[in-house]
């Protein structure tokens, strides 16, 4: 972890903004009369943050883990509404100092390039009335988060939340299979209303920050907001076209594979089909508790690199993880870097079925590229943008997979990887619909609802492989983007795990030919963290930094490849 110059306390506890107030406004009022003091500020600034990050991850943890606590949503909602705004005015004041200093020119450009862009980019798009805005968004996605943590499945007279219930859709029994999609439908239509107000409220809103900050639309204000600085909206545009050529062809042939294996005719491929198992080919039963998947995943980190491992010790001594579903539980999972503490928290919602396994896998990778940027001094390098951060997580995946032997057995484990395998293929397309969504929800911010879900019924439709016989879930179809929590908390934050895929991909494709050479070039590239531009870490790792057409076909080719000679073992 990085040592602090002891310009602010890390045992500082904010209650309200008063309590951290004075950090900021004595940096405002710092004289900068040399290239050290300009240094100076942007240290201290660093640390005041990090202390204030934490504190408000720590909020947004606890209100996620008890989503009907009022003690916990009334603290997280002081920090977005109160604490955070105000500190976001004046953090902008002082980059804005920083920026304009006379000596800001002669700060170590090595040291300094990226955050020099990251600087021009927030001076020219900030506008201090987005920042109440903002604050009032953040309300809106607790609320979505308490809506969703409320709704739960009746199966059998047993009321479950809707990951365990999810289990279910992996039943041999078809019949069952069909209960439960049917269960899902009615559960999530009783939100339907709640959850399209709440959209409704948000894209008003961003239209307006979009707005104020002299942009067309928000598509475009957050494209710069999230610094953006190696491709433009077009390049992405591109991208969605291509996954469309080259990913849904594959993805229709695994879905020809699922109507062999269940034994059905081709107009009779269902929705609830998509998971379902045989009698011979029983869902995937990895663990039965989370003490139970935490200590496995340790033992497969352990294999990986012995220093991975101790690091997931270390947060489980910390008490950082929350992995069990359970009804008032946020849904979804993520791994929230603790700024102060140096470590990270794994939350998830847990269920007992594979992909809870690669989901821990995901935010394993996530925890360990933390780890290996905690001691770096600047806040702004810690953080990675997504297209970096994103390949640690999913290369993790594809890494670990090789040692899944210690959730299964040589067969299970082969099942295992082939689902896996499905699943990147499947999430291209489905990445590529939710954000092909996206971008026109905020480039036709005045529609309707009815022609909201007319749009996203057709992106299925053109993302999909043709297969699947949508009679009598048509409506269910339509209002399939609601279960994207990505579209109301993080919106834009989503075509990164396209573009990370394909970086991950090439790491699983180095690790399967030189595991040493590959796991050190993954170290260098990720304690990099975001002191330099992406196609520069990616480079460190030793992957190309390309979301072409034709680098898209060439890993597509590769990964159908790896499909068939595990489908093949399993014959």
């Amino acid at each position: 972890m990085y040592q602090t110059s002891g310009y602010i306390s890390d045992d500082l506890i904010i209650n309200k903004w008063s309590d951290i107030k004075p950090f900021f406004e004595n940096l405002l009022n710092e004289k900068i009369e040399n290239v050290a003091d300009l240094e100076s500020v942007i240290l201290h600034l660093s640390e005041v943050l990090s202390v204030l990050h934490e504190q408000h991850a720590r909020a947004y943890i606890n209100m996620t883990c008890h989503t009907n606590n009022e003690d916990h949503l009334k603290r997280f909602e002081m920090f977005t509404t109160e604490i955070s705004p105000a500190a976001d005015k004046l953090s902008h004041e002082i980059e804005k100092k920083v920026y304009k200093s006379s000596f800001f020119s002669e700060l170590p450009q090595e040291r300094y390039q990226q955050l020099k862009k990251q600087y021009k980019r927030d001076i020219e798009i900030f506008r201090e009335e987005n920042v109440d805005l903002e604050a009032k968004v953040s309300t809106l996605s607790s609320q979505f988060s308490q809506c969703v943590g409320r709704l739960m499945v009746t199966l059998n007279g047993e009321q479950m939340t809707l990951p365990q219930a999810a289990v279910f859709l992996e039943s041999p029994d078809r019949a069952v299979r069909e209960e439960t999609y049917l269960a899902f439908i009615k559960t999530r239509q009783t939100a339907r209303d709640e959850l399209n107000e709440i959209l409704n409220n948000m894209i008003a809103l961003r239209h307006k920050i979009a707005r104020n900050a002299g942009y067309l639309n928000y598509r475009d204000y957050k494209h710069d907001d999230l610094h953006r600085f190696d491709y433009t909206v077009e390049d992405v545009v591109t991208f969605h076209e291509s996954i469309k050529e080259h990913v849904i062809p594959l993805q229709r042939k695994i879905e020809e594979k699922q109507i062999e294996r269940l034994g059905l005719e081709k107009d009779d491929f269902r929705p609830w089909d998509l998971k379902g198992k045989t009698l011979n080919d029983t869902a995937l039963r990895p663990f039965t508790s989370g003490r139970e998947l935490l200590d496995k995943t340790i033992e497969i980190f352990a294999r990986i690199k012995p220093a991975f491992s101790a690091n997931l010790k270390k947060m489980d001594e910390a008490n950082l993880f929350d992995l069990e579903s359970r009804p008032n539980k946020a849904p979804g999972g993520y791994n929230y870097g603790l700024e102060v503490t140096g470590m990270p928290f794994i939350f998830m919602n847990a269920a007992g079925v594979h992909t809870d396994v690669v989901t821990i896998m995901h935010e394993g990778g996530h925890a360990m590229h933390t780890f290996l940027t905690n001691d770096e001094s600047l806040i702004q390098y810690r953080n990675s943008p997504a297209e970096v951060a994103e390949v640690a997580s999913m290369a993790m995946e594809l890494i670990s997979s090789c040692h899944w032997d210690v959730f299964y057995n040589e067969k299970d484990k082969l099942k295992a990887q082939r689902e896996h395998l499905e699943d990147i293929i499947s999430v291209f397309s489905w990445v590529a619909v939710i954000d092909s969504f996206q971008h026109w929800l905020y480039t036709h911010a005045k529609h309707s609802i009815e022609e909201r879900d007319e749009c996203f019924d057709k992106l299925m439709m053109e993302f999909g492989s043709g297969l699947i016989n949508w009679e009598g879930s048509e409506a269910y179809r339509r209002m399939f983007w609601q279960k994207q929590l990505h579209i109301f908390e993080v919106p834009f934050y989503y075509i990164e795990y396209a573009i990370a895929q394909l970086g991950a991909l090439q790491i699983y494709k180095n690790y399967s030919e030189n595991p040493e050479e590959t796991l050190n070039a993954y170290i260098k590239g990720l304690s990099l963290g975001n002191s330099c531009a992406v196609p520069c870490v990616w480079e460190a790792m030793n992957i190309k930094f390309d979301f072409s057409a034709k680098n898209l076909k060439n890993l597509m080719t590769f990964l159908e490849k790896e499909w068939l000679r595990i489908c093949d073992m399993l014959l």
